[in-house]
């Protein structure tokens, strides 16, 4: 194999790959990135056999070859290589040389016919979406799923079609999440269930870019193109709860208030709530208050008054400050709505003027 190849493109492809590469005692080779020389481009891959990535770059290639080479050393050597505008990789007895004009380095390569098989790239394109923006509907949910691997489904993010919109959905069962993002749709997208590990890669792979990114999927993975990459992960074998049934269809209790001022008073009930996160909160129409209300035998008690907009029925309750205060990173706007359907009954936190992020929370037992 040999090949010359920019140093800069290669650099960033291989710092992609190598977030990708998994660590994993029994398959040393999945430590590796498999370098492919071929045509006009080297094709650079990566699995942890969950998500997989692959990565082309233009190259001008000499001789076709392939090669496995561990991520981190690669991606060291050429992090820490004085600047140069081209790289010249080759193969030398049973060595990589990688060569410029003021340094050649070699590095042992592992047996690439060990590398997995990563899933071919679904031909059926199904959605079109601006990466920025599903970034922005995997963040706004993620959180509320769950964190225990017990039942799969919930331990994931659903992704369905509504309409002309792309919906992400997270829940633990105590909570949930749902944003809506803008899509473009060229077939039938059935719903995918993503798993919560796999979440973190696909956002960081898509979130720098307002550019809009192909979505694939072929009932076994989902597959994102983008800038001359494409990434893969694994979907989960489940049934997503259809939450659309169980949500309560009136509100009896509604407050407008200002999301900061409900952050700070979050922030300041966390100090004297007790060790199950709990914060009374009484909702006084008469008043147009919200007087949130904490306990805490060993460091006191705390007492806070919001004001705001409240109509319907005063009613009180009991919830996780916690849960609560995890939805109001999703809400960009300065204004939220708690929406109450009633004692022992869900609320809904949703933002003002803003109708794709709702979040769904169960309140806490007396």
């Amino acid at each position: 194999m040999k090949f010359t190849i920019n140093k800069n493109e290669f650099q960033n492809a291989v710092a992609k790959a190598e977030r990708i590469a998994g660590k994993h005692l029994s398959l040393p080779v999945l430590k590796c990135v498999l370098v492919i020389a071929e045509g006009k481009e080297v094709v650079l891959r990566a699995t942890n056999l969950d998500l997989a990535l692959e990565v082309r770059v233009p190259a001008s290639v000499e001789i076709e070859g392939v090669v496995a080479l561990p991520a981190d050393t690669l991606s060291g050597f050429l992090h820490t290589t004085p600047h140069a505008d081209s790289l010249e990789v080759s193969t030398e007895d049973s060595h990589v040389v990688l060569a410029t004009p003021k340094t050649t380095t070699k590095i042992r390569p592992l047996n690439h016919e060990d590398f997995p098989i990563i899933p071919a790239i679904p031909t059926k394109k199904v959605s079109s979406v601006k990466g920025s923006e599903f970034a922005n509907g995997l963040k706004s949910v993620w959180f509320a799923a769950s964190a225990s691997s017990i039942k799969a489904e919930l331990s994931s993010v659903y992704v369905y079609a509504d309409g002309n919109e792309l919906v992400c959905v997270g829940t633990d069962s105590f909570r949930l999440a749902e944003k809506k993002v803008q899509a473009k749709f060229e077939g039938e997208f059935e719903g995918v269930l993503i798993p919560l590990k796999n979440i973190g890669e696909v956002v960081r792979h898509i979130e720098n870019t307002g550019n809009s990114i192909d979505v694939m999927s072929d009932g076994h993975q989902i597959g994102i193109t983008i800038d001359g990459a494409y990434l893969s992960s694994r979907i989960i074998e489940g049934v997503f709860p259809d939450y659309r049934q169980i949500l309560p269809k009136e509100y009896e209790t509604q407050a407008i208030i200002l999301k900061q001022d409900m952050i700070d008073a979050l922030k300041q009930s966390r100090i004297f709530s007790d060790s199950f996160n709990k914060v009374s909160a009484r909702f006084d129409v008469a008043d147009k208050t919200i007087t949130l209300t904490t306990n805490n035998n060993d460091t006191g008690e705390s007492t806070i008054t919001l004001e705001g907009a409240l109509t319907g029925n005063s009613l009180e309750l009991n919830f996780n400050y916690a849960y609560w205060a995890d939805s109001l990173q999703s809400i960009k706007t300065d204004s939220i709505a708690i929406e109450l359907a009633g004692p022992g009954k869900p609320a809904r936190i949703r933002s003002v003027g803003d109708q794709s992020f709702t979040y769904i929370v169960m309140p806490m037992n007396r």
